[in-house]
């Protein structure tokens, strides 16, 4: 079940994400990520999801999948320059929705919160103290995500 990521194998996160999706037989397209099989054009100026899925009568959704809990203050934490600015040229270059999946190893992956790139967008824009480099981020509160209990649902509860 491990596949290569940049040369290393998937994290737990997206072993468990892949699992989930075998389970329901969801198609999916895994997206490589050793730096050989990304075009320059796009180098620096995008990041690669960790999943491309198909969803039946819809279309595909880029799915990229984080191993996150909540921050301190409650909300998932997304860097703007190196997590949303790149994942927003990505769905304008693709036109290919952009979704983060959170989950961790302290529920057992057991609850996957979802949440569209154009809803984070809404989320609010703050600067991290000085003494954690002064960036520029997003914080996502778990209300503004789309619960999916591994165990019981399907991605249907997204476009619900």
């Amino acid at each position: 079940m491990f596949g290569l990521k940049r040369g290393l194998p998937m994290n737990k996160a997206e072993e468990h994400f892949k699992k989930w999706l075998d389970d329901r037989d969801y198609s999916y397209f895994f997206v490589d990520q050793t730096p050989d099989t990304f075009a320059r054009f796009f180098k620096g100026v995008t990041k690669r999801p960790d999943f491309i899925v198909v969803i039946n009568r819809v279309g595909l959704i880029a799915v990229d999948v984080k191993d996150k809990m909540p921050h301190e203050k409650g909300d998932y934490i997304l860097d703007e320059s190196d997590e949303i600015e790149k994942y927003l040229h990505f769905e304008r270059i693709t036109r290919i929705p952009v979704w983060f999946a959170f989950a961790s190893a302290k529920d057992h992956f057991s609850n996957w919160m979802w949440i569209p790139l154009s809803k984070v967008l809404e989320c609010p824009l703050r600067t991290a103290k000085a003494e954690y480099g002064g960036r520029p981020f997003r914080a996502i509160p778990p209300a503004d995500c789309i619960v999916i209990q591994a165990k019981r649902d399907g991605i249907a509860r997204i476009i619900e």
